[in-house]
C-alpha cells in the first residue's frame, strides 16, 4: 500500500497546469467504463479521524475501524487524466459508525475523515497533502453484498475520472513550509523522497493538525492546516517554528531571520 501511495503522489507532483486543461477537455470524450471484481473482498483496518467542534465542545479523535477492500479491473482502460495511470482500481467499503452511512472511496489514502458533508480520504506524500471524496454512499442499513452490488451497478466513469483529476486541485504543498531537503533522505539534491510517517492527526473547526516524521532522518514536522483556504498557517520542524513568508520555495526557522 505504501508503494502504491508513493507512486500516486509522485504522479501528482509531476503533473503540470497545462495537463489540467487538456484532461478536462478529454474527460467529456472518454468511453464508458465498467468495473469487474478481480478478488474476494478482504477486511482491513483503517485510520479514521472524527473532527472536533469548539461550538459543540467535542474533541477530535482518531479511531481504527474495519473496512472492506475490493480490487477491480476496468472493462476498458481510461484514455485520459490521472485515472489512465490506474490499472486495477481498489476501493474501500466503509461502514461509518458516526454518520451511519456506507461509503465507497479509494483505498490508497493515509487516513479518512468522517464528516457529515461526505467521507474524505487524505494522502500524506513526500511534499504534499492530497485528498479525494467518496464516490458512492448508502444508508448503513444496507447489507454488504447488496451495497457492493449497488456500487458496481452505479459506477460512474465520468465521476471516477473527475475525482482523480480533482486531486490536482485538492492538495496543499508542504515543501514550501519546511526546510530545504526535509522530504529527502539526506540534505543534498538528487536524493530519494521516502514516504513520510504519519504520527498524529487532529481536526477542529476545519483546522487540521498533522504530525509527521521523515522515516530516514527521523526529523519530526508539525503542521496546522486551514482546509477551507488550503493553506498551512503554522509549521514547526524539529521543535523550531518556521518562517512561512521567505519568498523562497522552502522555509527557514523564525530565529534565523
Amino acid at each position: 500500500m505504501k508503494q502504491v501511495i508513493q507512486v500516486i503522489v509522485s504522479i501528482l507532483i509531476l503533473v503540470t497546469s497545462s495537463a489540467i486543461s487538456q484532461t478536462s477537455n478529454n474527460i467529456s470524450n472518454s468511453q464508458v467504463m465498467k468495473i469487474v471484481m478481480i478478488n474476494r473482498p478482504t477486511n482491513i483496518f483503517i485510520r479514521m479521524l472524527v473532527p472536533g467542534s469548539a461550538l459543540h465542545q467535542s474533541k477530535s479523535r482518531t479511531v481504527e475501524i474495519k473496512a472492506v477492500q475490493i480490487s477491480y479491473r476496468f472493462t476498458s482502460k481510461p484514455n485520459s487524466g490521472l485515472a489512465s495511470f490506474i490499472s486495477t482500481p481498489t476501493f474501500l467499503e466503509i461502514h461509518d459508525p458516526y454518520t451511519r452511512k456506507i461509503c465507497f472511496i479509494d483505498a490508497d489514502h493515509s487516513f479518512y475523515v468522517s464528516d457529515t458533508s461526505g467521507m474524505k480520504g487524505f494522502t500524506v506524500g513526500p511534499g504534499a497533502l492530497i485528498w479525494s471524496y467518496s464516490y458512492f454512499e448508502l444508508p448503513d442499513s444496507v447489507g454488504d453484498s447488496s451495497a457492493i452490488s449497488q456500487f458496481e451497478k452505479s459506477f460512474d466513469d465520468q465521476k471516477f475520472n473527475q475525482e482523480w483529476d480533482n486531486r490536482k486541485r485538492n492538495r496543499i504543498e508542504l515543501r514550501q513550509v519546511v526546510p530545504q531537503f526535509y522530504f529527502s533522505d539526506g540534505p543534498y539534491p538528487g536524493g530519494g523522497t521516502p514516504l513520510p510517517k504519519l504520527e498524529t492527526i487532529e481536526q477542529t473547526d476545519g483546522i487540521l493538525r498533522l504530525d509527521i516524521r521523515n522515516p530516514v532522518t527521523k526529523i519530526p514536522a508539525d503542521f496546522w492546516i486551514d482546509l477551507k483556504s488550503k493553506k498551512v498557517t503554522k509549521s514547526v520542524v524539529d521543535g523550531q517554528e518556521m518562517d512561512l513568508n521567505t519568498g523562497k520555495p522552502f522555509a527557514v526557522p523564525l530565529k534565523a531571520k
